[in-house]
């Protein structure tokens, strides 16, 4: 190695002499001056070996930060800003544990280094936590480094249980795809901002406000007019619906409802159980935003 690494600085050091002018000074060159610098990392860091002994560190580290690419750690944070102004979980996994609990006995080998090409590779891990589970890394060559860019699980029967098909777990882009989805489910939170007061007769005259901040969506206000309140429930917009629910004593709220395209109405079904008050209904509610029956 330091061989080749010598022949190629002569050859540059030769290349640049024969390029200077009678002055002494070199000529303009097409020669990139980090080339004996760009060749050496590469002879270095490009093999199979030193991309093994580079995943052994970052295994046992197992800190994304120091382990996953700039890439990978933009998506992740926009995940979990995410799913905290959501409620929802976007990973339901630890990558490097491959599982949620660790086995005493949890252990992983690196099994193959293969297509190594400048910029990117291809590593098969096995780890072993309670099972074994194959999983194949993405690499990316960045910041002077060898860095992980996605974990592909290949998962046999995969959430169907072992008689189903097998499948890939792709992470990037699961949480690729939570983070498309909740966006829409965030924006929709935002425009639930303010008051909101039911429309007609049959159902049960209800009465809502939100608000939203750093930590998402809040119910600041829900109300049955005339017979009692929710203090502060349990909120959030799901799958483009938002959900309502609290259980004090023996009260009991359960919302579902979906905003119209022009953002002033929802309509859905409200199930309602209030014994202490010998009320209750289960049936469908619509509510129109900065709206009160009764005049303010």
């Amino acid at each position: 190695m330091r061989n080749a690494v010598f022949t190629v600085f002569s050859f540059l050091l030769l290349l640049l002499a024969g390029s200077c002018n009678q002055t002494g000074k070199p000529a303009t060159s097409d020669v990139d001056s980090t080339a004996v610098e760009a060749v050496e990392v590469s002879d270095a860091k490009h093999t199979k070996e030193y991309i093994t002994q580079r995943l052994n560190d970052i295994y046992k580290m197992q800190d994304d930060s120091k382990g996953c690419s700039e890439r990978y750690m933009k998506l992740y944070k926009e995940a979990s800003e995410l799913s905290h102004l959501s409620g929802m979980t976007f990973l339901d996994r630890d990558h490097w544990m491959q599982g949620n609990d660790r086995d005493e006995d949890w252990s992983y080998s690196i099994l193959d280094v293969t297509d190594i090409q400048p910029t990117t590779a291809t590593a098969t891990v096995l780890v072993s936590n309670y099972n074994e589970y194959e999983v194949t890394l993405k690499l990316v060559f960045e910041r002077g480094d060898w860095y992980v860019d996605n974990f592909l699980n290949n998962m046999e029967g995969g959430y169907g249980g072992p008689d189903a098909e097998p499948e890939i777990y792709d992470e990037a882009k699961e949480i690729q795809t939570f983070i498309t989805e909740v966006k829409k489910d965030v924006e929709i939170s935002r425009k639930l901002v303010g008051d909101w007061g039911w429309v007609g007769d049959d159902g049960p005259e209800l009465l809502l406000g939100f608000s939203f901040d750093e930590d998402g969506l809040h119910a600041d206000e829900c109300t049955i007019y005339r017979i009692t309140s929710f203090e502060k429930p349990l909120c959030g917009v799901y799958d483009g619906e938002l959900h309502i629910g609290q259980r004090p004593d023996n009260d009991a709220i359960d919302v579902n409802l979906k905003l119209n395209e022009k953002g002033d109405e929802l309509t859905g079904h409200i199930m309602l159980k209030l014994p202490r008050h010998d009320y209750s209904y289960d049936g469908p509610i619509t509510l129109r935003k900065n709206y009160f029956k009764f005049g303010k």
